[in-house]
């Protein structure tokens, strides 16, 4: 009997030991858990997809005006007034930036206005037979509780050598729903200080040393004094710049991206903007 009871309370020893033995190496081998990323707007990715022209009741044609937009529409945690605000300046910056001649008010103003362009191309030249293409991408990249920011790249192709391409960055504040602009968040008499600071980024990013003009190098900056762009978006704790081909040097050079770091100018920011709170 002594013997049963001495195999029993050792094979429960052994069952504990083989069930919980390896707890603290399956905790080291699980995964932490992902912090959620803090969000101050819901928002949804609209669409437009379309194919218009000789293509659209002929697969075979070539002929064709391709379009593809993607971008944002806020749908909550902010107020109804201010969310409308950022929808309609959202959708109109991002109409701005495409390339047209005449700048359309809405997305069915822009295809019937390509659509139109398109089809008098294709009517008076027939034997043109290019695709003409505008694609749109459009994103929130980053949000704070007072303010999102967006990029939205734009392709097009309406003949001519070569495409035409961008990048907009766009900083909304998240109380009004109006864009940002650099004086909007540092205070008055900001340029000076802050176009010297990033002439310095600017030339380590290109290795411009001091003694060479920037017109040496090819950029197109008035009276050779460099200047920033107010396509710009506020993304962490860093103001980033774009400058899109053509704006400072030719197509071939492509565009360049610049970032500067808040902490570089702190006593240029200015009080009861929407970065007030960098400064610490």
């Amino acid at each position: 009997m002594l013997r049963k009871s001495l195999l029993l309370t050792a094979f429960s020893l052994c069952l504990f030991g083989c069930s919980f033995g390896d707890k603290s190496k399956e905790q080291e081998n699980q995964e932490p858990i992902a912090e959620a990323i803090p969000r101050f707007v819901e928002y949804e990715i609209e669409k437009i997809s379309e194919e218009l022209g000789p293509c659209s009741t002929d697969t075979t044609s070539r002929k064709c005006l391709i379009i593809n937009i993607e971008y944002p529409k806020i749908t909550g945690i902010v107020s109804q007034q201010v969310m409308e605000k950022l929808n309609e300046n959202i959708q109109n910056d991002i109409l701005s930036s495409t390339f047209l001649s005449d700048k359309p008010t809405t997305f069915d103003e822009l295809k019937s206005e390509l659509e139109t362009d398109y089809n008098t191309i294709i009517k008076d030249f027939p034997e043109y037979a290019n695709a003409w293409n505008l694609e749109v991408n459009s994103d929130i990249l980053y949000q704070d509780s007072l303010f999102i920011s967006l990029a939205s790249t734009v392709y097009s192709y309406t003949g001519g050598a070569h495409p035409n391409s961008g990048q907009m960055y766009r900083s909304y504040d998240l109380r009004t729903g109006e864009a940002i602009g650099l004086a909007d968040i540092l205070r008055e008499g900001y340029e000076e200080e802050l176009n010297q600071v990033a002439e310095i980024e600017f030339r380590m990013t290109k290795e411009i040393p001091p003694t060479e003009s920037l017109e040496e190098r090819g950029y197109w900056f008035e009276n050779d004094r460099f200047e920033l762009t107010e396509n710009f978006a506020i993304i962490n704790k860093s103001l980033i710049f774009y400058f899109n081909p053509y704006e400072i040097a030719p197509y071939a050079m492509g565009p360049t991206e610049l970032e500067l770091k808040l902490t570089d100018f702190v006593s240029l920011i200015k009080e009861g903007g929407v970065i007030e709170n960098y400064k610490n």
